[in-house]
């Protein structure tokens, strides 16, 4: 008897975000605990042995993706409550065994999104099960011509593609799903294309993306937000996704875009090895990869790209590397060849450097102790505004990667309370008891925002409405960031002596009262703490820009006490839920941007009403054609723009 899935987990960890026992052996029933998780997003049990869904699942209100092919459902219907998380939920992936008169599984085509066979070997799947006569096969690709065509030219001999979980293989689904005549007739190299687009879109979050309108549409890639250009045969030669919160590995498949000429990769948050594919470009002449998170050794496959002028590769984190010969030896006196060279060269105080390369080669050096800037080039309207850039012009390599606090632990920490200010704090909070509760919970946010400020030096001269102000950003600080591999990337000053109007990305008036927070692309994590109100108490704050971050969990309510905000901007991040009625009590607020996100539900009327005065711009993620627009919001009766 294989293991079963224990209960408990799901009972005394409900705030799992991901849950991934794909290719296992695990046995019996989904535990009906499992409609406890408060905050999953993907659950993967593809390829076990799995034998009933429960109609608690129904109850994953913040689920994005779900897959549950080649298990033994032994026919079992799809619970109605799952099925309605596609229609009144966030859920958009949906993968089961439900194809052909042998299901596992039955379910209805407009709530399984992927129909399997149910064989753990076979790849053959369809776009919902569809079948109208017992034993029909629907799927485009029946007789996998097309996946024959991708595994010939697949980088790993299509290994990739005999993964049902792999961005590959998403990629593949899609592709034959959408516009199967029209795909089934394209030529190699614009198949090809068009997969590898689907790939770096299933591959690198770009569900989150800031900007992806037309992406995984039937419009042809030339028609995708970011593709700067096409040659007249339709190929793809500039493909601009820099400062657009990409998340992942690089994949290989993306020089199937086989004539690409620019390629800008900037500012995101790509980690792992360039793939060594990248030698396989024969047209490309400008290589932007700075900024990122990409590790291991520079490859030397890079010296392969003849055509290569310019290469960015500054502000990762490589790591006892050198540059290889081949790369340098594309360095030519007449200028023909490379003639930009950027990477992270400089050499610290302990006589090493990140990258070994001579001053032959790079002809600039970046560090780890430096301010990040965009490459010469760039106009000002084109500059992404989520990096806090240098001046064009300015020799200031590197981005600023000060040390930040550590995150919150599950032990309490040794900082020594402050009653002071735990009076000052009670006092304020008397009439809210969660804000009070999470005071008290000493493995909170809030405490540990609570014992570092009781412990900064200057802490008696502040008055009591300074200190409810800085108590409020020093819990935001923490709340966001949680990641401790990944700490914001610039947080200069951030919980230092130096006074709240001097932290990076806070405006003030000359009252020190703060007006305005703008962190846009700054690698935040976390959740919005409640403590944000306390930010607002000055009723000055004016603009919360907080897009293009890695924020998640439900907006937080109080958001809507915040209320002379003019400016919220909120788009490109992972909020989950519904959107809070009680950002409708903003009166003042211009500008509301909540796309790309995962929000779902109704927009509240309370917000639509806030149309009828100063509310110019509301976007939200609301466009009936995209599976990944979840929100209900009426154009001009509401929302003024729909993602």
């Amino acid at each position: 008897t294989f293991p079963a899935i224990p209960p408990e987990i799901f009972e005394f960890v409900p705030s799992i975000i991901t849950f991934n026992l794909a290719t296992n052996q695990v046995s019996g029933p989904i535990p009906k605990e499992i409609g406890m998780l408060q905050d999953i997003d993907i659950l993967e049990l593809a390829e076990n042995q799995l034998t009933s869904i429960p109609a608690e699942m129904g109850q994953l209100n913040t689920i994005d993706h779900v897959f549950l092919q080649a298990n033994n459902f032994g026919g079992q219907e799809m619970p109605a409550q799952v099925c309605q998380l596609r229609t009144e939920g966030s859920l958009t992936l949906l993968w089961a065994d439900c194809r052909g008169d042998q299901a596992s599984l039955l379910c209805h085509p407009a709530c399984c999104t992927t129909c399997f066979s149910g064989s753990t070997s076979s790849l053959s799947a369809s776009p919902g099960s569809g079948d109208k006569e017992p034993g029909g096969i629907t799927h485009a690709d029946s007789d996998e011509e097309v996946l024959n065509r991708l595994k010939k030219s697949a980088p790993d001999n299509g290994e990739s593609l005999n993964n049902a979980l792999s961005p590959q293989f998403k990629a593949y689904t899609w592709l034959v799903g959408t516009d199967p005549t029209n795909d089934a007739k394209l030529s190699d190299i614009l198949l090809l294309q068009r997969y590898a687009m689907a790939t770096l879109y299933f591959g690198l979050a770009g569900h989150g993306w800031a900007q992806k309108d037309g992406w995984l549409s039937e419009k042809s890639a030339c028609e995708w937000e970011l593709v700067e250009k096409c040659n007249n045969v339709g190929m793809v030669t500039e493909l601009l996704l820099y400062s657009n919160n990409l998340v992942g590995r690089i994949p290989a498949e993306i020089t199937h875009i086989r004539m690409l000429e620019l390629l800008d990769l900037t500012d995101n948050e790509l980690y792992g090895t360039i793939p060594t594919e990248f030698g396989w470009f024969e047209d490309l002449e400008i290589l932007r990869l700075g900024g990122n998170l990409l590790t291991g050794n520079i490859p030397s496959e890079l010296g392969n790209l003849s055509t290569l002028h310019e290469l960015y590769l500054h502000v990762n984190e490589f790591t006892a590397t050198s540059v290889p010969n081949e790369i340098c030896e594309l360095r030519t006196d007449s200028g023909n060849g490379l003639s930009t060279f950027w990477t992270d060269c400089i050499t610290n105080d302990f006589g090493s450097a990140m990258v070994v390369c001579g001053e032959d080669c790079c002809d600039e050096c970046f560090g780890d102790d430096s301010d990040f800037t965009f490459y010469q080039g760039y106009e000002d309207t084109d500059m992404p505004t989520s990096s806090p850039a240098a001046p064009l012009g300015t020799v200031v390599p590197g981005r600023n990667f000060p040390p930040t606090a550590s995150p919150v632990t599950t032990s309490a920490p040794t900082l020594p309370e402050n009653p002071e200010l735990k009076d000052d704090l009670l006092k304020h909070m008397k009439e809210s008891p969660l804000f009070s509760d999470r005071l008290s919970d000493k493995n909170s946010h809030a405490y540990e925002a609570f014992l570092w400020l009781g412990s900064t030096p200057n802490f008696d001269e502040l008055d009591e409405f300074h200190r409810l102000q800085r108590y409020g950003l020093a819990t935001f600080y923490f709340s966001t960031n949680t990641d401790a591999g990944y700490p914001w990337k610039i947080s200069e000053s951030w919980n230092s002596g130096e006074h709240e109007c001097n932290w990076f990305g806070v405006s003030c008036e000359d009252d020190n009262t703060v007006t305005e927070i703008s962190l846009p692309g700054n690698r935040l994590s976390g959740t919005i703490p409640p403590e944000i109100e306390l930010v607002g108490l000055g009723n000055m704050l004016t603009t919360l820009n907080l897009s293009g971050n890695n924020i998640g969990g439900k907006l937080a309510v109080q958001l809507g006490a915040l209320k002379h905000l003019e400016v919220l901007d909120l788009k490109a991040n992972d909020f989950t839920g519904q959107i809070p009625p009680e950002i409708g009590e903003l009166f003042k607020l211009t500008s509301l941007e909540l796309q790309a996100n995962e929000l779902t539900g109704v927009m509240p009327p309370e917000i639509c009403q806030l149309r009828e005065g100063v509310l110019d711009e509301l976007i939200t993620d609301c466009d009936e054609e995209d599976p990944f627009s979840m929100v209900t919001c009426e154009i001009d009766s509401c929302c003024s723009e729909c993602y």
